[in-house]
């Protein structure tokens, strides 16, 4: 069985309500077991704590899809900004720095700001904090779900670690442990599709 549903919403969004009954009824029609459904509610809720800490307001859309034994969480928003409102945010944001990326979800939120407010022709690299390249694949590769992939939490947990052990990673490793995405999905990848700016959050369903 496949599906997928979609809401248009911006990065000030209230009514997160509406976003977690529609992850309900997704999870529903898609006969996923309790323990399932309580994990996408789960995903979704931090995937909307991430939208509303995002700098300005951005219209996006997230989308649950499924397929078999595979339920993937999308949000995604068009890189083609108005450039003065690029600017304008850039300008407040440095890369999110304005809110620290604090936690998993704050470095996919970093990231993901990144990828759709770097000026076009410009490489995502040359905007990475040292945090996000820990999480950028060895060579920049197309995905299954988006043309090029940028960052994905799998890469990033090996580099944590295969790091020497340290303070620095230690605290990195503790938030992996700690973190509800970490523990949960099986990867989240961010990267491009066209002109949009995509985060994947990735789950197999485990029908229990």
């Amino acid at each position: 069985m496949k599906k997928s549903q979609e809401i248009k919403l911006v990065s000030n969004f209230d009514d997160i309500d509406e976003v977690l009954n529609e992850a309900a009824n997704f999870s529903k029609d898609m006969n996923y077991s309790a323990k399932d459904a309580l994990r996408i509610r789960l995903l979704t809720e931090e995937t909307m704590s991430m939208v509303r800490t995002m700098t300005g307001e951005v219209d996006l859309s997230i989308s649950f899809s499924g397929q078999d034994d595979e339920c993937i969480i999308q949000v995604e928003t068009d890189t083609m900004m108005n450039p003065l409102k690029k600017v304008d945010i850039l300008s407040v944001s440095a890369s999110g720095k304005n809110i620290s990326a604090i936690g998993i979800m704050g470095k996919i939120r970093d990231v993901f700001e990144t990828a759709f407010m770097i000026p076009s022709g410009a490489a995502f690299s040359d905007y990475c904090t040292s945090s996000m390249m820990m999480g950028m694949p060895m060579d920049v590769y197309s995905g299954q779900l988006m043309d090029t992939v940028y960052w994905s939490l799998s890469d990033y947990k090996n580099n944590v670690e295969s790091e020497d052990d340290s303070q620095d990673q230690r605290e990195r490793w503790d938030e992996l442990e700690k973190s509800i995405v970490s523990n949960i999905a099986d990867d989240v990848q961010v990267g491009v599709r066209g002109k949009h700016v995509v985060m994947s959050i990735i789950y197999k369903t485990t029908n229990a």
